[in-house]
């Protein structure tokens, strides 16, 4: 081989040898990372309520244990008349604004009777109480009052009481008894609904708390 030869032969290895230099060199992978699982958020309660809200029970019956169970007529139309109280104080904004004074007009066509209610009550109170009739009578009616402001349910209930109180202010003397009977399973129906959907909420949390290994 001549001079030249040798020299070319020599370049030519040469660059091989660089070329091979730069060739990238295999990294050893080790077993691929487990993916990333996410557990689902907790379930929440309905209508933005406290997940420590207790829901009246189921009686034998099918009703809700509720302190609307177990009412003469005179005492449904009074626990009407309070439900139309808390709304007419509570229920605001344009399409409630009717409820205020259809209330005022239904207490005042209704007077008699309302008085006559609230006598009834009393008396029951005083019967079963005893002397200490008055401070069980003012806790039944706070309890009452406090039952229709729940307020989570605010905006349903105010659905429900506007359309109620448009028709207490045309309703006549002889159909009160039936009108306070339909107008209180009206005004409960928001109640029942979210004993309903807490119940379903409080089943998910369970299934939720099982499945993610979570206590109580």
């Amino acid at each position: 081989m001549s001079g030249f030869g040798k020299l070319r032969f020599a370049v030519i290895a040469a660059s091989l040898s660089i070329l091979a230099a730069c060739q990238p060199v295999a990294v050893p992978q080790g077993p691929a990372a487990p993916p990333v699982v996410y557990a689902p958020r907790a379930p929440t309660p309905p209508f933005g309520a406290s997940a420590t809200t207790r829901v009246p029970l189921v009686r034998t019956d099918g009703l809700r244990d509720t302190i609307n169970r177990d009412l003469g007529p005179l005492e449904t139309l009074w626990h009407v008349r309070a439900g139309l109280n808390v709304a007419a104080l509570s229920c605001t904004g344009s399409r409630y604004a009717r409820i205020t004074d259809d209330y005022n007009v239904f207490i005042k066509k209704n007077a008699r009777y309302l008085r006559n209610a609230n006598r009834a009550i009393i008396s029951k109170f005083r019967r079963e109480a005893g002397r200490g009739y008055k401070a069980e009578h003012d806790r039944h009616q706070t309890s009452l009052y406090n039952h229709w402001s729940f307020s989570p349910l605010r905006r349903p209930f105010c659905d429900q009481a506007v359309k109620i109180s448009k028709r207490a202010t045309t309703i006549n003397k002889a159909d009160l008894e039936a009108f306070g009977a339909q107008a209180l399973v009206e005004l409960e129906q928001p109640f029942n609904d979210f004993y309903l959907a807490y119940e379903q909420y409080e089943r998910d949390l369970d299934t939720w708390r099982k499945q993610n290994g979570r206590r109580r």
